[in-house]
């Protein structure tokens, strides 16, 4: 998908906003409250040379953003997010560290409310969110198999040139259907229109799941009760206590709904806690005292971790924290 025109859409229109900025913090603001990015780090000093621009319509988004620098960013989001144009070299990363490279015609699908990062080059990325309930009523209806979670995990495949013709299509045309003047029959039929090849765009396979074991109300409970004890000890055997199942079913249902183990998504949570921590660290804080009071016995692990998750050494947070 990349090059092609359907992917600077957005940038040619004049009734879509954009933003546009050259400096790392005012992008990372930007961010954190338009879509909940979680972290940004930037693989140079230079100016960011930040263009972004968005589209909200009724059960889906369009997103585009241009940099001159290279990123490691940090996301999580409701809704099945469908990156559709990447620059080349660009990796994913989700919470087991699992890597995926990008090429020219890749697709990369992330499933509703995953935390993962991107790693990628300065260019062009595009990215569709689609509405979770909308999408999964079209997965049903086309593939009546389908059942309970949409994805089980992160999924890259490369497209072929018919079926990037159709999705920029379908991109363009729902651009089209926002501008000034326009019906709101006609953004419906173009959502549904774009809603219809995203599905075609999930492999047949991740989509046949079995229902989970545990319902969604215990799983946030137990996800609750992780954020409030991130700074005591958290063991497997305590996960199970506090949601009432045993070993088995709670790794299969965190694998089935968060694409990793329990114990991972306690790391990932940890992580994230010491993240926000370092950003708004006082004088006097040291990285020791906030990977501990994070949950974290090991300090040279937790750097290790965290540099792989967020793209820089937790030292070099605090510093800009300090500075700002």
């Amino acid at each position: 998908m990349t090059n092609q025109p359907s992917t600077a859409i957005l940038a040619t229109c004049p009734w879509i906003p954009g933003f546009r900025s050259d400096d790392l913090g005012e992008v990372r603001r930007f961010f954190g409250e338009f879509d909940g990015a979680r972290a940004r780090v930037a693989h140079s000093r230079q100016p960011m040379g930040c263009v972004a621009h968005a589209l909200k319509g009724r059960i889906t988004a369009l997103g585009s953003t241009t940099s001159l620098v290279g990123q490691t960013a940090r996301w999580v989001v409701e809704g099945p997010v469908f990156q559709v144009a990447l620059p080349a070299g660009s990796v994913f990363r989700t919470g087991r560290l699992t890597s995926l490279p990008t090429g020219p015609s890749s697709v990369v699908i992330v499933p509703s409310g995953w935390e993962w990062s991107r790693i990628s080059p300065p260019g062009l990325v595009f990215a569709v969110h689609v509405d979770h309930s909308a999408l999964r009523d079209e997965l049903q209806a086309i593939r009546p198999s389908a059942s309970g979670e949409l994805l089980s995990g992160l999924v890259l495949r490369d497209i072929d040139a018919a079926t990037q013709a159709r999705l920029r299509a379908a991109v363009a045309a729902t651009v089209l259907a926002t501008q000034p003047g326009a019906s709101p029959q006609q953004l419906k039929l173009a959502e549904a229109r774009l809603l219809a090849e995203t599905a075609q765009l999930i492999p047949d396979i991740l989509v046949r799941q079995r229902p989970a074991d545990l319902n969604k109300q215990r799983v946030m409970d137990l996800e609750g009760w992780i954020d409030a004890h991130l700074s005591e000890p958290i063991t497997l055997g305590e996960l199970c206590r506090i949601a009432g199942v045993g070993e088995r079913c709670l790794q299969r249902d965190f694998e089935h709904r968060r694409g990793m183990s329990p114990m991972r998504f306690v790391a990932e949570r940890r992580l994230a806690a010491a993240h926000q921590a370092l950003l708004r660290a006082g004088p006097g804080a040291s990285v020791t005292q906030i990977a501990l009071a994070s949950g974290f016995e090991h300090v040279g692990r937790f750097a290790q971790l965290y540099r792989q998750v967020i793209g820089e050494l937790p030292s070099r947070t605090l510093a800009r924290s300090r500075r700002h």
